[in-house]
């Protein structure tokens, strides 16, 4: 704004100039006007102003000319917009002052960027300030959802909201009693759990529409991970597992031989991929949820032919039903209301000559099917509003955690799709059915640590708690656990206590005894007398292939929801994990609350 005779000030809570920019060939008269570094601009100072009362009635305004109460700042026109924290406290205030009397659009101009700048200073300070959270964006218009300054809301590793900008307070604070975001559930806001939300968002940079809850309001949002701390491979010798010969860096395309791992059962699938994936048969995964069926999708696409060409990912239980059929198959202009002016290529057109990878396959509505089937068998796409078929050459990979083939059977999903894309199938094994865990682990700290100074160690005692460890996440999940543990460690060595509360809370006391393996059934009895004076039921007595730590486990839910009446969300709270990883770990140990027996 320089050029246009404007002067720029960085003013603190109390109106102290802290940094100011302007024409140097205005610099006399700027000085002369009080447009300079160290001037107080507060209305106790300078009675009514730009920067003063801006920061009294704590909003964005104009004082133009006469406005001002002193005589000497008659000649200026200020246009202010305070700049808040998280939290919403004030922390200062940017000003655009004008020597000269602007016309009535430069005064609008000059205001509308002084909010906007003050925006984006917030918006910079709130990622700066929780890099090692997840920072959850917010816009209500999709096409401005990547240019627009977003609602911002930090998450912890729990799904709990540790801070939120006023964008997203104004947006959704009305839906709490409070009226506070802060320390709620991220799923008391959106219809989707926290651990779906990571899932959804694994790309970083997508844009995707979630729904608000209970209304059901359309918000478009992006979500970012957090920002590891990183140190280089040789620093991981000590103290860990013997780590793969060659370990991808950040950015870097993972091969299907390293994801394998040194499991067996992972690499004879590896072998029966890489006979069939540059044949026309369709490949589709299953597995749990964080299992890495899309990296894996990707490693079989980047190690065929079609390489050079384009990966596209879908997901099909992310995207609203109603407009998936426009994501997936595209539209022409004018196709119905809101349509982009120059239409859409859908996902389908967009990986031609490559490969479309349907995440989540299971989830995709039932009117929906039999326009894929057709596509699949054509080899050809139809975009909405045309006429005219477009020949189409593409590999698909596709996926689902759920048993396509129980849809099947319930008549949930089509048969004939099934079979369309069932050219070969694979299932990635659970994490903790893994023979090469404490490979992975030492993989990701790798990965996770690249450019952290010095040297990283982890302790015995902390491997054989992340082997030992049931991941109902999966590897996500460990991701996770593994970046917190790097932001947290002392000297460098990451210990049990280092560990996320759901990881370590419940391991390490059951580690720390010496007795011998206990029957489940000796462990749930004394609370089960209790319980069942309640009318309530407990765990199943039989539940195979869980060891001494996953019993302590189970004792210590039981413990915990008894002492809060069967609250989940309370005993979840006290034990410090998350309401969905409560509910996870009752299905795990099958316990059922008294008004379910």
């Amino acid at each position: 704004m320089g050029n246009f005779g404007y002067s720029t000030l960085l003013c603190d809570a109390s109106g102290v100039t802290v940094h100011c920019l302007g024409d140097k060939r205005f610099s006399r008269q700027r000085k002369e006007a009080g447009l300079f570094l160290g001037t107080v601009w507060s209305e106790r100072q300078e009675g009514t102003c730009g920067v003063g009362t801006a920061l009294v009635e704590q909003t964005p305004m104009t004082i133009h000319k006469d406005e001002h109460f002193r005589a000497q700042n008659t000649k200026l026109t200020c246009s202010c917009s305070p700049i808040f924290g998280p939290s919403g406290k004030l922390m200062g205030l940017i000003d655009l002052s004008s020597l000269s009397s602007p016309d009535p659009q430069k005064s609008h101009i000059a205001l509308g960027l002084a909010i906007r700048t003050a925006r984006m200073i917030e918006s910079a300070y709130f990622f700066s300030l929780f890099q090692k959270q997840w920072v959850l964006s917010l816009s209500e218009n999709r096409e401005l959802a990547e240019v627009s300054i977003p609602s911002l809301i930090a998450i912890d590793e729990g799904g709990r909201i540790l801070a939120a900008d006023r964008g997203a307070c104004q947006a959704l604070a009305h839906q709490t009693v409070d009226r506070s975001l802060v320390g709620h559930s991220i799923e008391d806001f959106f219809d989707l759990s926290f651990e779906n939300l990571v899932g959804i968002f694994s790309n970083a940079g997508t844009v995707l529409p979630i729904r608000t809850q209970p209304k059901g309001l359309q918000m478009f949002a992006s979500l970012r991970c957090p920002q590891a701390t990183i140190i280089g491979p040789a620093s991981l010798t000590d103290g860990i597992a013997t780590a793969s010969s060659h370990i991808p860096r950040s950015g870097e395309p993972m091969t299907l031989d390293y994801l394998a791992g040194t499991d067996i059962t992972l690499k004879k699938s590896v072998e029966r991929i890489q006979r069939v994936m540059n044949k026309p048969i369709p490949i589709l995964l299953s597995g749990e949820t964080g299992t890495g069926k899309e990296m894996f999708a990707q490693a079989i696409h980047n190690a065929s032919r079609r390489a050079k060409n384009p990966f596209v990912a879908v997901n099909c239980a992310a995207i609203p039903e109603s407009l998936i059929e426009s994501e997936l198959f595209g539209y022409k202009d004018g196709a119905f209301t809101g349509a982009r002016s120059k239409g859409m290529r859908g996902k389908i057109l967009q990986s031609d000559t490559g490969t479309l990878f349907l995440d989540e396959i299971g989830d995709m509505p039932k009117n929906l099917q039999s326009r894929l089937l057709r596509v699949l068998a054509e080899r050809e796409v139809t975009p909405l509003g045309g006429e005219t078929p477009i020949p189409i050459d593409l590999h698909v990979i596709s996926a689902s955690h759920r048993n396509i083939l129980d849809m099947v059977a319930s008549g949930d999903f089509r048969e004939d799709l099934y079979y369309r894309l069932n050219g070969i199938s694979f299932e990635l094994p659970l994490l903790r059915k893994r023979t090469d865990i404490a490979r992975i682990v030492a993989d990701i700290l790798v990965i996770e640590a690249e450019n952290m100074p010095g040297k990283m160690t982890i302790d015995d005692s902390a491997m054989q708690v992340l082997v030992e460890f049931s991941w109902p996440g999966n590897i996500r999940q460990l991701r996770n656990a593994l970046r917190y543990a790097l932001a947290v460690c002392d000297n460098r060595v990451i210990t049990c206590n280092d560990l996320p509360v759901d990881v370590a809370g419940f391991l390490k006391p059951a580690r720390q005894t010496m007795a011998p393996p206990i029957p489940i059934k000796s462990a749930v009895d004394p609370i089960a007398k209790v319980v069942e004076a309640e009318s309530s039921v407990v765990a199943d007595d039989n539940i195979p292939g869980i060891n001494t730590i996953e019993r302590a486990e189970c004792r210590v839910i039981l413990e915990s929801l008894q002492k809060h009446k069967w609250q989940v969300s309370n005993a979840a709270k006290d034990l410090g994990i998350s309401r969905a990883g409560m509910y996870r770990k009752m299905g795990k140990y099958r316990i059922v609350s008294p008004n379910k027996r």
